[in-house]
């Protein structure tokens, strides 16, 4: 993509196209398979613009190794509270073969660079009066699906027995389940990812009107920019409402 005499000049496969005005929404990088790209950053960069580094967002958490416990449960889901820094989220994780996913997961991943996630399994349980006593096992007072207890249970080498039988130690690696931290590996990747945080600099686009402040005509608009937000339908409405102020605005 060139700009001489007033006029876009848009070399593609399909031959050479003028316009007076050129729009890019392309996308981010989610899903190749469907056909994107980073042409809409290498336009961008071309005519001078910064991009803001981009990473997979809205997509599930793989996993170290001492979260083996997560893979051994691929499809159950359970309803937990997710923390990543000082970000809070109560919805449904989905335990998976590459890790862990889910709704709370998937807008946690919006926010998580490094370092620590925190899962609060029993987030409507009082763990220490489910522990203080009694001949009930394990699995039946936790509340969550008897799968997930003995997968836990297992792999913190505790047996499945009354609640009056077990040892301090063991107590406290069950109450873990209430602030389970763990570090991420990394992502399930761009194939897996809803969206793409980062992209072209905001500062560098009029918001009224989604034209370049660097060269007049061009413009930018949806999952190109530097724009993300959590589930719920808000990158689709920005992709749309960013359309329209365009649409509205080109002359």
């Amino acid at each position: 993509v060139k700009y001489q005499d007033g006029m876009f000049l848009v070399d593609s496969s399909k031959g050479i196209f003028y316009s007076k005005n050129l729009v890019v929404a392309s996308g981010g990088l989610s899903y190749s398979s469907v056909g994107a790209t980073d042409v809409g950053y290498r336009i961008a960069q071309n005519f001078g613009h910064k991009i803001t580094p981009c990473a997979p967002a809205l997509v599930g958490f793989t996993v170290q190794p001492k979260e083996a416990w997560f893979k051994e449960l691929s499809g159950v889901s359970v309803f937990a509270h997710v923390a990543v820094g000082d970000k809070n989220f109560e919805d449904n994780v989905l335990f998976a073969h590459k890790g862990i996913s889910g709704p709370a997961i998937l807008n946690a991943s919006l926010y998580w660079k490094k370092g620590v996630v925190t899962i609060d399994f029993l987030p409507n349980l009082d763990i220490d009066k489910a522990l203080s006593g009694g001949i009930k096992q394990v699995t039946t007072v936790l509340g969550l699906p008897k799968r997930v207890t003995k997968a836990y249970l297992e792999f913190s080498a505790i047996a499945d027995k009354p609640i009056d039988k077990l040892t301090k130690e063991e107590k406290d690696v069950i109450g873990l389940l209430k602030n389970y931290q763990f570090a991420p590996a990394g992502t399930f990747g761009y194939t897996k990812a809803e969206i793409t945080k980062g992209g072209v600099c905001t500062d560098e686009i009029e918001a009224n009107t989604m034209e370049s402040k660097l060269q007049q005509g061009l413009y930018f608009l949806g999952e190109v920019l530097d724009v993300s937000g959590e589930l719920g339908g808000y990158n689709f409405h920005f992709a749309f409402a960013s359309a329209v102020k365009c649409a509205a605005s080109i002359r």
